[in-house]
């Protein structure tokens, strides 16, 4: 539509062009504007091809109105010049007319004084009288009763005149004697002659001679050619004369256009009419047009921009009325999303609601009295709702803004009422339902004060009830007794069963513990899986062991998840006020010492605090100050422990061991600080300066060992999350001149509990470059058999546990034999650990294992020591 609408007003504007009417051109730029004003209409919008059409309707019809009257001024000026010229014109032909007329007269009145006068005589008369160089007279003959008595000038035509008889000539005859009768002039003509020429013929009588006349032939021909000789050679000229509506063309020179100029003159009873153009045609007056265009042009530019500017303002607030419109419409879907909704007061104490309230009151009603907005205000809070309002007419505050319950057919809100007066005194109000945010705070509350998975207490809280709690035992001279409670190895049941069913094991173990404690008592969630338990109002710290001993029985108890049954332990470290501690945070830490103490001791039992525990957490601080600067005062060393093969009792492989002999605290046992190191993260910068050093070591003495004799490595758990552990282990086995597939690192069950991406993949990365992997400790932890069988393992390492109960009987032969069998059937390597005795060779050697470690053999020693042990044996 808008394309049809723009081409037919640029036809309608083209036609413009071809009409001359102004009237015709306002009725053409008219429909070109309607034309272009339906094609807005229905697009909806103006583009700039339509504005530039609108400029141009206003324009054109003007431009082409001021173009007429230039160009008619301008060929008015013209117009004027032609008739100067044809004025000129026109006065030399009627003034040769007249010159040669006033000749015939002048040679009539001649004739009459001597009418028999000879040819001779007559000759020179006419020579006399008429200038040559005017002379125009075809023929001048003296008629006497009909017969040509006299010729002039004498010419071959003149002379076969004489002595002829005009009566005898009919077109000449009645003329002639209508000249004599009436003594009359008389001009007849234009007429063509014997000379070819186109004449006029005077005929003039002779006074006192009634049968006498004088005719002269007046060759019209010579009289144009003579005027038109100078001056009007660029005019294109005509010539009529007429007589009674007898019209004679006696001269053109082409058609003449119809803005010819003429000019008149009468002579001899004939109207004479000059015609005339210019040669070229009217010159229109093109620089002034050009300018005119010009101007033109620049007055459309100037209406487009003013169009299109006013276009812009009315689409500015044709945009502003839809946004308006729009926000209106927003601000109503807002105020229903937000729960917002407004009113304001009419006289007649009636209140205009808008429609989100009324929705939000549940009515259908846009005006309610006073009485009717009264009731929907819960009751305890109208006294409350009227001061504020009564304050904001009274003008002691601007505005009201304060909180209060309505009701409604379906429930008691909350909202948050502002209330004020507008400029005409109307009092308005805005309320916003605030009924999720109260139970969002209320939420929040809780919160902050209980852990969200479990309903427990959180630690802030915690320690506030604990606190109190200390208060109010001093205050009663009784006791209190904190308690940690730590889930063993609840990581694995993450791993194993997933989130989801570890957050279910934790709520149904908040349960138990809050059925094994009284109401009085407090259980709080600290961490992930570790819970805190306040219990007060002691007479005895012992009180607290049965709830101890309750615990770990009620923990113990399976737990089942859909259709998965769970068995999990827990360890408790306990510590009492005011016989440990009288402040929160000096209990917690002993109850930690004490949790600490129980994990070492046997995990899934209890401890109570005491100052030995004190002693020995002061040791392990000792420690964990003193390992950072070990290895910056070469305080660590390296010592070695062979596996021997059972049939050949050749070395196959060297365990590397970690020594640490401290300036400050002496010899350190690896019991004591490797735990330590691995509860911080130094055990990966130990662990890696370890095996620099033990390649290093392997590299000097690689060739005073056997092919088979592998170096074995610890690998502790975090050093596998490690993730560029592969590439640092590639550049060490590379600097050291290592085989790698005389590398072995030995891991723990320990280790891949949780299954950690990034320790599967450094396994798969090293196993790639032909390092072996042996299971340390194994049966002490939980392995996954599975898991077994997918790892890259190359040896199973009995722990030495085993091996020490080896003699106690069947039952721990028959255990000892499982694994070995198991081993075998993983294809792998088994060794057992801690071999000490003659007896126990003899079993272990009897059952199939393939390799042995321990005392019995080689007690762990440096690198030199070992190599001379083995030569001396």
């Amino acid at each position: 539509m808008l394309a049809v609408s723009l081409v037919t007003a640029l036809l309608l504007l083209l036609a413009t062009f071809f009409i001359d009417s102004t009237g015709g051109d306002i009725a053409l730029a008219v429909a070109a504007a309607s034309s272009v004003l339906v094609g807005a209409y229905y697009h909806k919008a103006l583009s700039v091809l339509q504005l530039a059409v609108l400029a141009a309707v206003t324009v054109i019809p003007v431009i082409q109105w001021f173009e007429v009257l230039v160009i008619e001024r301008d060929r008015s000026q013209q117009q004027q010049a032609v008739a100067e010229q044809i004025g000129t014109l026109s006065s030399q032909l009627e003034t040769a007319l007249i010159a040669n007329r006033g000749y015939l007269d002048a040679l009539s009145l001649l004739i009459s004084t001597q009418p028999d006068v000879s040819q001779e005589r007559y000759h020179q008369w006419l020579e006399q009288l008429v200038p040559a160089q005017t002379f125009s007279l075809l023929n001048i003959a003296i008629t006497n009763q009909f017969v040509i008595t006299h010729v002039y000038p004498r010419t071959p035509q003149n002379l076969e005149l004489l002595g002829a008889n005009t009566a005898l000539v009919a077109d000449q005859v009645d003329d002639i004697r209508e000249v004599m009768e009436t003594q009359t002039a008389k001009v007849v003509g234009p007429i063509q002659v014997l000379q070819g020429d186109t004449a006029l013929v005077y005929r003039l009588p002779v006074s006192g001679q009634p049968h006498m006349i004088v005719s002269g032939v007046v060759s019209l021909d010579q009289v144009i050619a003579q005027a038109v000789s100078t001056g009007m050679d660029n005019l294109k000229l005509g010539l009529t004369v007429s007589r009674s509506e007898v019209v004679t063309r006696l001269f053109s020179q082409g058609t003449l256009g119809r803005y010819q100029v003429s000019t008149r003159f009468e002579h001899g009873g004939l109207d004479w009419t000059i015609l005339a153009e210019p040669e070229a045609g009217w010159i229109p007056p093109t620089e002034a047009l050009w300018l005119m265009r010009a101007s033109a042009l620049g007055v459309w530019l100037f209406i487009l921009l003013l169009l299109g500017a006013q276009y812009r303002v009315m689409r500015q607030r044709e945009r502003e009325r839809l946004q308006l419109k729009t926000q209106e419409g927003k601000l109503l879907e807002a105020q229903r999303l937000g729960k917002l909704g407004s009113w304001t007061s009419l006289p007649g104490d009636q209140f205009a609601l808008s429609a989100p309230l009324m929705e939000l009151l549940g009515t259908d009603q846009p005006k309610l009295s006073q009485d009717a907005v009264i009731a929907y205000i819960y009751e305890p809070d109208r006294p409350y709702f009227t001061m504020h309002t009564q304050s904001v007419l009274d003008d002691s505050q601007p505005f009201a803004r304060f909180e209060h319950r309505i009701i409604t057919p379906s429930a008691l809100l909350w909202v948050e009422q502002t209330i004020a007066l507008n400029d005409n005194r109307e009092l308005t109000g805005m309320l916003r339902d605030i009924t999720d945010i109260k139970s969002t705070e209320a939420e929040l509350q809780k919160l902050s004060y209980y852990d969200s998975l479990t309903g427990a207490s959180n630690r802030n809280f915690f320690g506030k009830q604990v606190q109190q709690g200390i208060s109010l035992s001093q205050r009663n001279q009784n006791h209190l007794a904190l308690v940690l409670l730590d889930l063993d190895n609840f990581k694995t049941i993450n791993t194993s069963y997933g989130h989801t069913v570890g957050d279910e094991v934790l709520k149904q173990l908040t349960e138990r513990i809050k059925y094994c404690i009284r109401n009085s008592d407090t259980v709080a969630r600290l961490s992930g899986d570790t819970f805190a338990i306040c219990l007060q109002n002691l007479k005895d710290p012992s009180h607290c062991i049965f709830v101890a001993d309750t615990l770990l029985k009620s923990i113990t108890e399976i737990i089942e998840i859909d259709e998965v049954r769970i068995s999990i332990t827990a360890t408790l470290g306990v510590a009492t006020s005011p016989t440990d501690d009288t402040e929160y945070e000096g209990l917690v830490k002993k109850a930690e010492i004490a949790l600490r103490k129980a994990k070492e001791i046997d995990r899934g039992s209890y401890q109570f605090y005491s100052d030995q525990m004190n002693l020995e957490n002061d040791r392990r601080q000792d420690i964990l100050r003193l390992l950072p600067y070990a290895l910056q005062n070469n305080e660590f060393h390296l010592v070695l422990q062979p596996r021997v093969d059972r049939v050949d009792q050749h070395w196959c492989s060297l365990e590397v061991l970690l020594r640490w002999n401290s300036h400050e605290l002496g010899a350190v046992s690896p019991a004591e600080f490797i735990p330590i190191a691995e509860d911080s993260h130094l055990i990966v910068e130990i662990g890696n300066w370890v095996i620099r050093r033990a390649l290093e070591e392997f590299s000097q003495y690689l060739d005073q060992l056997d092919e088979r004799v592998v170096l074995s490595i610890n690998l502790s758990p975090k050093q596998l999350e490690e993730r560029n552990l592969s590439l640092f282990i590639a550049s060490e086995i590379h600097q050291a001149d290592v085989p790698a597939h005389r590398v072995e690192f030995e891991i723990t069950e320990h280790s891949l509990t949780e299954e950690s991406e990034t320790t599967l993949t450094a396994m798969a990365e090293l196993s790639s470059m032909g390092i072996r992997f042996a299971m340390d400790d194994f049966g002490t932890g939980y392995s996954n058999l599975g898991m077994l069988q997918a790892l890259p393992l190359h040896v199973l390492k009995i722990d030495q546990r085993f091996i020490q109960s080896l003699e106690d009987g069947p039952r721990h032969q028959a255990l000892v034999e499982a694994i070995i069998d198991l081993g075998h059937t993983l294809n792998l390597t088994v060794v057992a650990e801690g071999v000490e005795t003659e007896a126990q060779v003899t079993l272990l050697s009897t059952l199939g294992c393939d390799e042995l470690q321990g005392y019995y053999y080689y007690r762990p020693q440096p690198f030199a020591d070992l190599l001379k042990e083995r030569v001396n044996t």
